[in-house]
């Protein structure tokens, strides 16, 4: 991560960031460039170095906020804050020597990186002309740095509120005329550049352009960078970022930089979109913002694997919203003031809260918000079943389908990245904890008593951790990853596991207390004992209890036999008796294993 030392504003568009990237400010010359990426999922930008200092390890970048990415930037970070990645220098430098009179032109953001280059001919023994340009005085920024390294600085505003009136080209055309210099570099907006290239083209006075094209990697890989030049084809990004601006192929390159010009649309709107929402229901703490009428009647469906291709495997037959069902799915919660769908969660998590951050983007936040009540949102989100708890609750429920909320908490679990785990330090120790069961009564009671000063340890009867969660429900509808993703945060708060231990075997309730010296038990051994019929033949070969059926499959990989030890058979035609979740589950995993038919029996 890359950490911003200090910020300045230039004007309503334009900023400063100095980051801190020490390796970067080392090896950074004149002319390089740098590939910015602000989080994972954000698009690489490359942004020329407009000042770098190897003793403080900072390199300073100055940016127009134009798009999205560069909007979101001057909106949304401040000192201290970090960004992903910061890759650099790329691009070839400049080639500093004593050439004589070189003139460097530099229109709005182009001004910047002008520094640099400016100081660099200046200190290799040069005169230097420095020309820049603004739309107007409000827009001027480091004059008196420029006029430091300059013999003569032309300072020119379009609307001649400040300077020379007018465009650099105008000025530029004035210096040709007054005196043909040994070389001119012009850094700015493509049209810029392209009109002082046609500027000089007359004088024959060598010039260079620096063209910030359109770049992903920026290390030579993609070719999106390419520009024409001379005939021949060259990547800005490695073969420039200066090119001889006479041999520029311009009209070309205008078209190539207008290639997304309706994604470049999108993304801004999306972004008017999010900012509206956040001062809205951040900012201004608005609730009930929407009204029925603007809701979509039916929760956005979810994705799910083709039947042919999920009756032959065991792969998670849910597969969860992408960020664009979320979104939708969010936007259907009207944010009411008072959320009876909290009442509704057992744990109580504060729903609509999790929602909001949610529907501004910001996962981070969603998933915190979250793991205040509950740390198993991806466990939770596929299984709980909340179409009889906090959907049941949901305000408009009354005139069409509630918010989704059971898969908008499983989409924060799945996609939000996992937050640094942070061990409370309590005033002081509630004592020692034995939890006895690791499904999860057991899990939920650890989380809760490890953030309120506990320690805790967890025995389980088994060779794995998460009870009924491992053993009773199948993986196409938890995946084993899942489980244990939500375990590890749970040993990383400090928890301690210690599995194949039976308790009142190995050590009885009483010997937890007075040979172990826990202070507390809580018995979360739960319901997993088999209940039969009672009616004749149920104990022939081929019944199974539900428990017996299920744990040779989802515990020891029954359906993986003979390359896993642990045989199953069902048969070529199964009846599967009750019609409740775990009959489903049977149901579900005899169509697996092959049988030819399977049915439920059901006394309703």
């Amino acid at each position: 991560m890359y950490r911003i030392v200090q910020r300045e504003v230039l004007s309503d568009s334009a900023f400063l960031w100095e980051v801190e990237a020490p390796d970067v400010a080392r090896a950074a010359e004149a002319g390089h460039f740098v590939i910015l990426r602000l989080y994972d999922g954000a698009e690489r930008i490359p942004l020329t170095i407009a000042d770098f200092d190897a003793q403080r390890g900072t390199v300073t970048i100055v940016v127009q906020a134009l798009g999205k990415t560069t909007r979101e930037m001057r909106d949304k970070y401040a000192v201290g804050d970090t960004i992903a990645d910061f890759v650099g220098p790329l691009g070839v430098p400049q080639h500093i020597s004593k050439v004589g009179h070189v003139v460097l032109v530099g229109g709005g953001l182009g001004v910047a990186p002008v520094f640099p280059q400016l100081r660099a001919f200046k200190a290799g023994g040069n005169r230097t002309t420095c020309i820049v340009g603004f739309r107007s005085r409000e827009l001027i920024f480091w004059e008196e740095k420029l006029r430091a390294v300059s013999d003569e600085l032309v300072v020119c505003t379009d609307d001649g509120s400040a300077g020379r009136p007018g465009l650099v080209t105008a000025a530029l055309e004035e210096t040709l005329r007054h005196e043909r210099p040994d070389l001119v570099v012009a850094i700015g907006p493509l049209p810029m550049m392209h009109a002082c290239a046609e500027t000089t083209r007359p004088h024959s006075a060598r010039t260079l352009v620096s063209l910030n094209t359109i770049m992903v990697d920026g290390t030579g890989m993609c070719g999106s960078c390419r520009v024409t030049v001379g005939g021949e084809v060259k990547f800005a990004c490695v073969d420039g970022p200066d090119f001889d601006a006479h041999q520029v192929d311009f009209k070309e390159l205008h078209a190539r930089q207008k290639r997304f010009k309706i994604q470049e649309a999108s993304a801004n709107e999306h972004f008017n979109h999010v900012c509206n929402l956040e001062q809205k229901l951040i900012v201004e703490g608005k609730r009930t913002y929407k009204k029925y009428s603007a809701l979509a009647p039916r929760q956005e469906v979810m994705p799910e694997r083709d039947p042919t291709e999920r009756a032959r495997n065991f792969k998670e037959v849910n597969l969860g919203y992408g960020y664009a069902e979320a979104l939708r799915e969010a936007e259907r919660c009207i944010q009411c003031g008072k959320a009876t769908c909290i009442a509704g969660c057992p744990v109580g998590i504060d729903i609509p809260r999790f929602i909001r951050h949610l529907l501004v983007r910001d996962l981070d936040a969603a998933l915190a918000t979250i793991h205040e009540s509950s740390i198993f949102p991806s466990v939770c989100g596929r299984v709980c079943p909340q179409e009889s708890q906090c959907e049941a609750q949901c305000i408009i429920r009354k005139k069409m389908e509630p918010v989704a909320i059971g898969r908008l908490e499983r989409f924060v679990g799945d996609h939000a990245a996992p937050q640094p785990v942070k061990r409370v330090r309590p005033v002081r120790s509630l004592g020692r904890v034995a939890v006895i069961g690791s499904g999860p009564g057991g899990l939920a009671a650890a989380a809760d008593l490890i953030r309120y000063g506990a320690e805790v340890t967890v025995y389980e009867a088994l060779h794995v951790i998460g009870g009924v969660l491992r053993y009773g429900i199948p993986s196409f509808r938890l995946p084993r990853d899942v489980i244990d993703r939500e375990v590890l945060r749970l040993r990383e708060l400090g928890v301690r596991f210690e599995t194949n231990k039976v308790i009142g075997k190995i050590f009885t309730i009483a010997q937890l207390f007075e040979k172990l010296t826990f202070d507390a038990a809580f018995i979360a051994a739960g319901a997993g004992a088999p209940t039969f019929l009672g009616i004749p033949g149920e104990s022939a070969g081929q019944v199974y209890s539900a428990n017996e059926f299920l744990t040779r499959i989802n515990l020891m990989g029954g359906d993986q036999f003979p390359y896993k030890d642990t045989p199953v058979s069902s048969g070529e035609r199964v009846i599967v008796i009750g019609a409740g979740n775990t009959a489903m589950d049977c149901l579900r995993v005899a169509r697996r294993l092959g049988s030819r038919s399977v049915r439920c029996v059901y006394r309703r």
